[in-house]
């Protein structure tokens, strides 16, 4: 199903110049062109396919993407009426640690692993232990990989190491063909463009790629050698924000681009979106909420705090670097209990997820008072990264009564990813060694009004909405495209995005959502040892 949103070129200027962002998220590919000044002229997307698999196991159809990609990019260069000699360049952002293995071609040998995906988890655990053990890891192996990349191998497998290793051990056909291994945004450039190339940026999800300097071109030997794979399972690294090259002839010709439109390197929809939430200043942090989540900001120094799973890696701006905190399913959580306990395909019959379902569930929530009259909403439907990891603890709803509805039950999914990242918050802050003031609130999730406020209440702080918060990847991706060819300074950034609105948190909700957080807390500790019990 593809959904449309395309939007008249004014106020741009005839002297605009363009650059077409395609962002592959977790549940839709997005083609916009976007202007100079920030403005998307056009945008398309369609929805894709994850399909979820026995024993952890998520992927997704790399071909769908490809496929996906040139459905909506054809529509929006047709439906802009912009003259494809102003369109300067394509850049592509996409979700992170997700593999593709791929031919000589560029082509995909099996159906991508997801960042939901945690098959890897044992292959993972069995090269990072050893003795003596903290946290799991082997002291000595952690060193190697805390020095060389600020990550470890997680311990839930959802890294794009675990994939590899997955790979490797239970499809040990696929990867013996394996020409290399690409995550996404690398993957769709190289059917751009017909060259398989890769960052230090987009190659983070592998921690194998020394990236404690910015603009490292290298492989960690060292690391390879732990991880038991050979350093020509994957792509030559070029700069950070390099010209890939050009549109492919054939490519060029079936979009309706100029063969010359320039192909910038790619990022992942993490960095795109604290550019395109106008973030660009050194601790001015944002909370993400798509179908994952983060809590991320710009940082002038490396650290790693491996306790709660927060690090650097570097920015794409050059010698800069930003937090890395990502939560796990976001919206995700949204989606979850809409398809699989509102409209499920079953028995019950409740009919096909209409079109406004999200407007809907927000409606619903808004009809529940603050505190959701006591239900508790566990988002760790996937296991739990940001602020512990730990791969066994699920989902659910705590405190269920004759009394509670479904008002009271999607209201609570809200409040239960704001208690996230009240929980991350404090790890972030001793982690810049600052108090955060405030948040710019980003992504589908800050469509809502009602969540934006449910924020500001459980953060106590204010939080800034970010206007058009659904075109976040899309715009930082065009902007930082930009940016790469020296047309736009990144100082200028900050005023190409507008807040819509900032929110204070009500003090009449603080003693509802200070209670309900402590427990929130405490479900998360209390049932360690039941969750391990039951998905161990």
């Amino acid at each position: 199903m593809t959904h449309k949103n395309t939007t008249k070129i004014e106020p741009v200027s005839d002297s605009s110049r363009y650059v077409l962002a395609i962002d592959l998220g977790s549940g839709a590919l997005k083609a916009a062109l976007v202007s100079d000044t920030g403005v998307v002229v056009s945008s398309s997307d369609e929805r894709i396919t994850t399909y979820l698999l026995p024993d952890g196991g998520a992927e997704q159809d790399a071909e769908q993407w490809w496929d996906a990609a040139r459905r909506v990019v054809k529509q929006v260069v047709a439906e802009s009426y912009v003259c494809i000699d102003d369109i300067v360049a394509v850049s592509c952002d996409s979700q992170w640690s997700v593999v593709v293995p791929v031919n000589e071609h560029g082509e995909p040998l099996m159906r991508a692993v997801h960042w939901l995906d945690s098959r890897g988890g044992p292959y993972n655990r069995k090269i990072s232990s050893g003795f003596p053990s903290i946290q799991g890891y082997g002291l000595l192996k952690l060193i190697k990989w805390i020095r060389a990349t600020g990550l470890a191998p997680t311990q839930s497998g959802v890294d794009s190491l675990g994939h590899v290793l997955f790979i490797k051990n239970e499809r040990p056909d696929i990867f013996e063909k394996t020409y290399k291994f690409l995550e996404p945004m690398d993957y769709l450039t190289a059917r751009l463009t017909g060259k398989i190339t890769a960052t230090q940026k987009t190659m983070a999800p592998f921690v194998i790629v020394k990236n404690r300097q910015w603009g490292d071109t290298e492989y960690s030997e060292d690391l390879l050698r732990l991880a038991g794979i050979e350093k020509s399972k994957f792509p030559d690294l070029i700069p950070n924000n390099a010209i890939v090259g050009t549109l492919r002839a054939s490519v060029a010709g079936e979009l309706g681009l100029n063969p010359e439109t320039k192909v910038i390197s790619g990022v992942s929809d993490s960095n795109a979106s604290v550019i395109g939430s106008g973030a660009v200043k050194d601790f001015d942090p944002i909370i993400y909420v798509g179908t994952s989540m983060y809590m991320t900001c710009h940082i002038p120094f490396m650290k790693t705090d491996l306790l709660h799973m927060i690090t650097s890696l570097p920015s794409p701006f050059e010698s800069r670097y930003m937090l890395f905190g990502e939560q796990g399913a976001g919206g995700k959580c949204v989606e979850f209990f809409l398809e699989n306990l509102i409209y499920a395909e079953d028995e019950f019959n409740t009919g096909a997820v209409p079109d406004d379902v999200y407007n809907r569930f927000n409606a619903i929530a808004a009809k529940a008072p603050a505190g959701s009259g006591g239900v508790i909403f566990l988002p760790w439907l996937n296991g739990s990264i940001v602020p512990c990891e730990d791969p066994n603890v699920r989902g659910g709803f705590m405190n269920l009564s004759l009394q509670t509805n479904r008002s009271h039950m999607a209201r609570a999914i809200m409040e239960g990813i704001a208690f996230n990242n009240r929980w991350t918050c404090g790890p972030v802050e001793k982690f810049i060694g600052k108090s955060i003031e405030s948040f710019r609130f980003s992504g589908g999730g800050a469509l809502s009004d009602l969540w934006t406020q449910i924020f500001s209440d459980v953060l106590g702080v204010p939080i800034h909405q970010v206007d058009d918060p659904i075109n976040t990847t899309v715009r930082g991706t065009a902007l930082l495209g930009f940016v790469s060819l020296g047309m736009l300074d990144i100082e200028k950034l900050p005023d190409l995005v507008r807040v819509k609105r900032i929110f204070e948190p009500e003090k009449a909700n603080k003693p509802v959502y200070d209670k309900l957080y402590a427990q929130y807390r405490q479900l998360f500790k209390k049932n360690k040892k039941i969750f391990s019990a039951l998905n161990t």
